[in-house]
């Protein structure tokens, strides 16, 4: 079987007795970040500025409370 997807293998074959956990959403200036494991998964802005921050860069770490500062 061959299958051709925008979606990630993870979403599409996820174990159904080990449930993928839902992503969690934050809002952050400018757009929604996206996490999965503590770590970003993705950015939803309409800001073209906002993808070229380091902060929201794929599998970057995420603070876990609001208003510690990012990593740089």
């Amino acid at each position: 079987m061959l299958i051709h997807s925008i979606v990630s293998l993870s979403d599409i074959f996820c174990n159904t007795e080990n449930a993928c956990p839902p992503p969690e959403y934050r809002a952050v200036n400018g757009g929604i970040v996206e996490i999965e494991g503590g770590r970003v998964r993705r950015l939803i802005s309409t800001d073209p500025a906002m993808y070229l921050d380091r902060r929201y860069m794929p599998y970057t770490k995420f603070p876990d409370k609001k208003g510690a500062g990012f990593p740089r």
